[in-house]
């Protein structure tokens, strides 16, 4: 087992002063930076899959609306694609609509970290696109009837299932790029520092005491223990407690029926992991237990015991 100190000499010799001061520009002079990250590839792994997925679900239908595919092959994609097929061949661009606002509740009920609201309403954005062309001819239709002349704006092709799939899907792995590489972290003797970049638009820095948070947690999925990364959560209170509802008043029928809409529209998978943005936490990072122990140690000793700079083999 390494020392304390092996450990502090060995992650600030792979610090760059230069970058210190170029990403922590408001670091003071009487703090030690000790360890700097972000979060890793392997993190953003479900994001960059989500939009392989929203593009694998444009080509199916791609396939489907521009050829006879798949009849009498076997396997599950080829099962797949007949099976939108069908649905294409009943209610034409609205199977794709109803496809899509499947896949986005899906992948909100799954409670990941692609289930946020701004990723499920790009997915619901993404679905609704056709219906737009819908529109468009009822407007049409009611313009032709009032004298008036029609939008003009062409018919819907086929073809676009397939440049709408490279287009959202960019924009997915674009995003996620962006996020990837936006945040940067710092350990100091005395404080955790996290850092937020888009581009040259914004910037942010958040700067935490050891004081001000109560303990810390670790996250590490199946995949990140099988690759090597996981989130670190400064737990700021640890006494918080999910309130119960304990009403047992008897519900009217309207209130039944919210309560199964909202149910049916925000209902998500529990969990036992606590979800915090990467702004918030160490996400993603490499290593992530012997940061764990390094900083409980960084603790320690910015709170009074010394002596554990000092430790057994």
């Amino acid at each position: 087992m390494l020392f304390l100190e092996d450990i502090i000499s060995t992650f600030r010799d792979s610090i760059e002063p230069d970058v210190i001061s170029k990403k922590f520009p408001l670091l003071s002079d009487d703090e030690t930076p000790i360890w700097i990250g972000s979060p890793s590839f392997s993190s953003y792994l479900p994001r960059y899959f989500l939009a392989i997925s929203v593009f694998l679900i444009h080509f199916c239908f791609y396939r489907v609306a521009v050829t006879v595919y798949a009849e009498g092959q076997a396997g599950y994609l080829n099962a797949l694609i007949r099976i939108i097929g069908q649905l294409f061949d009943w209610i034409d661009v609205f199977a794709f609509i109803i496809v899509m606002l499947i896949f986005a509740r899906i992948n909100f009920y799954l409670n990941i970290t692609t289930s946020n609201i701004r990723t499920t309403l790009f997915l619901i954005v993404i679905g609704l696109i056709p219906s737009l062309w819908f529109i468009t001819n009822i407007v049409d239709w009611l313009l032709l009837i009032i004298g008036k002349e029609s939008l003009n704006i062409p018919e819907w092709f086929d073809t676009w299932f397939l440049a709408l799939g490279i287009i959202n899907s960019s924009i997915l792995i674009l995003f996620s790029m962006m996020s990837q590489f936006s945040y940067t972290y710092l350990i100091t003797d005395q404080n955790f520092h996290f850092r937020k970049s888009h581009l040259i638009f914004y910037k942010s820095y958040t700067c935490m005491s050891f004081e001000e948070f109560n303990n810390l947690k670790t996250q590490q999925s199946l995949m990140g223990k099988l690759i090597g990364f996981g989130n670190i959560l400064p737990i700021v209170d640890s006494n918080k407690s999910i309130d119960s509802n304990g009403d047992n008043n008897v519900k009217s029928t309207v209130e039944k029926f919210s309560y199964l809409f909202k149910l049916l529209l925000f209902y998500q998978r529990s969990g036992k992991e606590i979800m915090m943005s990467p702004s918030e936490c160490f996400f993603g990072i490499k290593q992530p237990m012997l940061i764990y122990e390094l900083t409980n140690e960084l603790i320690d000793i910015r709170n009074g015991r010394p002596d554990l700079m000092v430790q057994n083999e």
